[in-house]
């Protein structure tokens, strides 16, 4: 074989390597708006991808085996593949549509058995077709073989850094999907093209209309639900979304709502500039964070929508704010009004709170995102992080779920128990509601702390007149089978399944039961 006829089929397993990674990236970003990005959509997307190569090998050396040294072959094969890549988008909406109901693992699992899958079992078929067409004789069967799983490996890698770190974060999902599958199919279809003359012509027609239907925007939602802003990036999909509030507020007063993969993270009113949250909830936190006196130093790990810089604000704290997410940062000064003089630092909340040298009062976790669990914070370890930065008498404040009893309450009794290990007073103080649709908050202290003078007020909802009404009485609480969460066993985000699947499946209901068409 000629050395252009070998660099090319080098070049083609680069390309197949790039775009097996974009695959598996994008298949698992595509679910997140559907069923979020919890270490059990991740297995999921991981056991597929392999599932795919596993079934794609195996049939792609039968194959060469039945057409030895047969171009066309890899060609058809990879123009498949690409095909498959550019319809992603599109036909991963159509499934999800149908699968949403299923539970976190069999709507993960079934999605992508139908849309990641099959491409994925294409690419898997290109090295050994290439491996074959590279070797003529058995002394160079090893030597091709290592060859182009290195090549393929090293188109993974790039692909790898440069979705991760600049494509999907720029650009979204569709887009980069389309391109990645045009570009994996656009050289073997010329090549066919050029093998085949007229008889491949209709490839680049079926390229084309692929390309178009994935971009077509699917009319998903009615038109009470208007999308001012949305991005995929590092916490998977961002959107800005004004909308009724049914089921929250008796009148459905209009909101701006801040969407995280399906779940809404901050809810504001439209009246008064967005400067107030329409969950009733959300006067608890600053009200517990009261006893401190004007200018308390406080540290916001988790930035939402600003909603809670604000109430920090209106008491007279000086805050500092951590959020993983740029856009969180970007959507939170121009849609929803927060003070732009307000200091966020772009950075892991754990990773922060282990290199500042500054000091705080208070230190609040609100970094939890339904079925997402953030379990590096929650440890040991992390609470006597947080015990260096804390001034005497500080407090730490963590908002979690609302579950506290039976098997979906484990993973708060577990927070609990680990604060309690860590030395800290701890009181839980539980938003109105049923476990389902409240909130708990974690106030944990190295000495017991006075509530009884806690007091903040906001035009949307009338003072809490005594916040111990809303603490629970932890001597009712059997705390047995709680775990202490460390480092090398943080085992949160498997105690909080049951609760996760519940909080993600009552947002999918919400969105599908009053805005979807």
């Amino acid at each position: 074989m000629n050395t252009t006829k070998k660099n090319y089929l080098l070049l083609l397993s680069f390309l197949e390597g790039g775009a097996v990674m974009v695959c598996e990236l994008i298949g698992a970003k595509l679910l997140a708006p559907f069923f979020g990005t919890s270490l059990y959509v991740w297995a999921a997307a991981l056991a597929l991808t392999l599932g795919g190569l596993t079934l794609g090998y195996y049939l792609g050396g039968k194959l060469s085996k039945k057409y030895s040294n047969n171009t066309n072959l890899l060609y058809i094969v990879l123009s498949i593949a690409g095909l498959l890549l550019v319809l992603m988008p599109f036909s991963s909406s159509i499934i999800m549509d149908q699968t949403i109901n299923m539970s976190l693992e069999a709507g993960a699992i079934c999605s992508l058995f139908v849309f990641m899958l099959p491409p994925l079992m294409f690419m898997g078929m290109v090295s050994p077709i290439i491996i074959n067409l590279l070797t003529n004789d058995v002394d160079a069967a090893g030597n091709n073989a290592g060859n182009v799983y290195a090549i393929s490996t090293l188109g993974g890698i790039t692909l790898t850094f440069l979705m991760g770190f600049w494509i999907i974060p720029n650009w979204g999902l569709t887009s980069p999907a389309v391109i990645s599958g045009i570009i994996l199919a656009l050289l073997p279809v010329i090549s066919l093209l050029k093998n085949k003359g007229l008889k491949t012509a209709p490839l680049p027609i079926i390229l084309a209309v692929c390309a178009f239907l994935s971009f077509k925007p699917a009319n998903t939602f009615n038109d009470e639900y208007q999308v001012l802003y949305q991005s995929e990036g590092i916490l998977g999909q961002v959107k800005v979304v004004d909308h009724p509030s049914y089921d929250i507020t008796p009148d459905a007063k209009m909101g701006r709502g801040l969407i995280v993969n399906n779940t809404l993270q901050t809810y504001v009113g439209a009246d008064n500039n967005f400067q107030y949250s329409i969950w009733s909830w959300a006067n608890y936190f600053p009200t517990a964070a009261s006893v401190f006196p004007e200018n308390s130093d406080v540290l916001l790990l988790g930035l939402g929508g600003g909603t809670l810089v604000k109430q920090l604000d209106r008491l007279g704290f000086n805050t500092d704010v951590v959020e993983i997410d740029k856009r969180i940062r970007d959507v939170s000064y121009e849609y929803f009004k927060m003070d732009p003089s307000t200091p966020v630092i772009v950075d892991d909340a754990r990773h922060y709170v282990r290199t500042t040298s500054k000091k705080y009062d208070i230190v609040i976790f609100d970094t939890f995102l339904s079925e997402a669990v953030p379990e590096h914070l929650i440890t040991v370890e992390g609470f006597e992080d947080t015990k260096k930065i804390l001034n005497d008498g500080g407090m730490i404040m963590i908002n979690f779920y609302g579950f506290i009893d039976g098997e979906k309450g484990k993973a708060a009794r577990s927070v609990y128990k680990t604060l309690k290990h860590s030395g800290f007073e701890v009181e839980i103080l539980a938003t109105p509601g049923m476990e389902n649709n409240r909130n708990l908050i974690f106030l944990a202290s190295n000495e017991e702390i006075d509530f009884s003078e806690a007091s903040f007020s906001e035009p949307n909802f009338e003072p809490i007149e005594n916040l111990y009404e809303h603490f629970i009485s932890t001597r009712l609480i059997d705390f047995n089978d709680a775990k202490i969460l460390s480092d090398r066993k943080p085992q949160l985000a498997k105690l909080y399944t049951k609760a996760a699947k519940e909080w993600k499946k009552s947002y999918n209901a919400y969105y599908k039961k009053y805005f979807m068409n």
